[in-house]
């Protein structure tokens, strides 16, 4: 796996489906969130596009119970639910409204450099957005390794997988990186992924595919610790290239480290 040509899918990570109050919360997906934060930090230092999708939702949407459908609201648009958990954060990010746009729109849109964004008002990525038939299989035209990730694994991670099967690139999902809504459909989904050739590997084992390393050898250029922050455990994760500081916990906190990877016991902390 080539870092040049793979491509990270980012599936829905938003507050509603991650943290524990969230409207539709997927349970235990609060667990991942150190992983979500890990990929994102590899993507960036690797300079590995991510491209996704996120639920924007509106009062008439056809899904919402309001509307007979079988989801309550949700990622409604605006609100703080609809927001991604801060450990994904899109970076210069281009939104593909789901509104329809040229083919000149759309190249223009992959041939941004930052991260690139599908709303969607469907659980079914081809569905939720019309530019998305005519979008992705340009988006994957150049890619050899599509890696998937995020929430949920029995409803909108399944339906990324259906449709980018068969467009080209191999298809591996990021097993430590998904939670699902119903259990026992998510196991569901991860044999019905397996029978279709998709790779299911951890987030160790990406790093070590895109990085050469052995899975699960310690990188000098990363850290974990966990520091408390009115009395919860909140994990962070560092990468010190570039002296990126990525949070994985919803605390708020500022840290000095300059000298972290010559001191690594040396670390200031204000919270």
């Amino acid at each position: 796996m080539k870092p040049e040509t793979t491509l990270f899918w980012d599936v829905d990570t938003q507050r509603d489906f991650v943290l524990p109050d969230g409207r539709l919360y997927a349970p235990g997906a609060e667990k991942i969130v150190a992983t979500l934060g890990a990929i994102t930090a590899l993507a960036r230092r690797l300079n590995i596009r991510i491209a996704g999708d996120v639920d924007r939702h509106f009062p008439g949407d056809p899904e919402l119970t309001r509307n007979g459908g079988p989801y309550p609201d949700h990622c409604m648009n605006a609100t703080p639910g609809q927001r991604k958990i801060e450990q994904t954060a899109w970076v210069n990010a281009v939104d593909i409204e789901n509104r329809p746009l040229s083919d000149a729109e759309l190249d223009a849109a992959i041939a941004h450099r930052g991260d690139l964004v599908i709303e969607k008002q469907h659980v079914d990525v081809l569905r939720g957005n019309c530019n998305a038939p005519r979008l992705i299989p340009k988006l994957l035209r150049n890619c050899r390794d599509l890696v998937i990730y995020g929430v949920c694994t029995d409803v909108c991670v399944d339906f990324v997988v259906r449709a980018t099967l068969g467009q080209g690139p191999k298809l591996h999902v990021v097993t430590d990186a998904i939670a699902a809504l119903d259990a026992e459909r998510g196991k569901a989904c991860l044999e019905s992924w397996r029978a279709a050739s998709v790779e299911l590997l951890t987030f160790a084992q990406l790093k070590a595919a895109l990085t050469g390393t052995e899975a699960g050898a310690t990188d000098s250029h990363e850290s974990f610790f966990t520091i408390r922050d009115d009395s919860q455990e909140s994990p962070y994760f560092i990468s010190a290239e570039g002296a990126e500081l990525f949070a994985l916990s919803s605390g708020l906190a500022r840290f000095l480290y300059d000298d972290l990877i010559a001191h690594p016991h040396s670390l200031a902390v204000f919270v």
